[in-house]
């Protein structure tokens, strides 16, 4: 649990941080709403443009996931006994909350002009290495329990993906490395290691 637990506070710290306050600056305050989504593809739901409260952090967070009470208890730090199971698939919920957020958000950057031509590629890179770590996320999700080698399988690859668009945003320059996407790629990838440790001692 407390691996976990930690995992949630750094997702609520990291999602304070990537908010793009100079952007927000520019083109002064602007709401979002964000819709009711399924728990595989968050519709529309961009990282906000203005700092919310820590409460209206974990509802974004955990109204994607398919236990979202029990997901915001957990983020809340509240004591629940659960077991690694439990624990993991919710972190592959909230991965895939993150991927899904981080895909759309990239998506609306690269039809702005704010985007620089020489670091389209590797964000290009990143969209599409999102939407395929969502696709074993949730693969890995649907095994976890019945076939744990495929779910590690499937977790093996998305972090895999995770980690070629941390490498195509090195190659890409100080210019492409976006905090947004940064802080996203490091809670995906601490989120898919707990998911692991879990998923190694359901194999056993």
């Amino acid at each position: 649990m407390a691996r976990l637990a930690w995992c949630m506070v750094l997702i609520s710290l990291c999602l304070c941080l990537v908010l793009e306050p100079a952007l927000a600056a520019k083109k002064g305050p602007k709401s979002h709403k964000v819709k009711s989504a399924k728990h595989n593809v968050p519709a529309g739901a961009p990282f906000p443009s203005a700092v919310p409260t820590e409460q209206a952090l974990i509802q974004q967070l955990c109204k994607d996931t398919r236990k979202p009470k029990l997901c915001s208890k957990i983020v809340q730090g509240e004591k629940v006994a659960l077991e690694p199971v439990t624990e993991a698939k919710i972190a592959i919920d909230i991965a895939i909350s993150m991927a899904s957020r981080a895909s759309v958000y990239l998506s609306k950057q690269l039809k702005t002009d704010r985007v620089k031509v020489v670091i389209r590629a590797p964000l290009e890179v990143c969209k599409l290495n999102y939407e395929n770590a969502v696709a074993d996320l949730n693969l890995s999700y649907i095994n976890f329990e019945n076939n744990t080698k495929k779910a590690i399988e499937s977790l093996k690859q998305a972090k895999i993906k995770i980690e070629s668009c941390v490498d195509a945003l090195k190659l890409g320059g100080k210019d492409a490395e976006i905090p947004p996407v940064l802080e996203a790629n490091k809670v995906i990838l601490s989120l898919i290691k707990a998911a692991q440790s879990g998923a190694k001692k359901q194999a056993h």
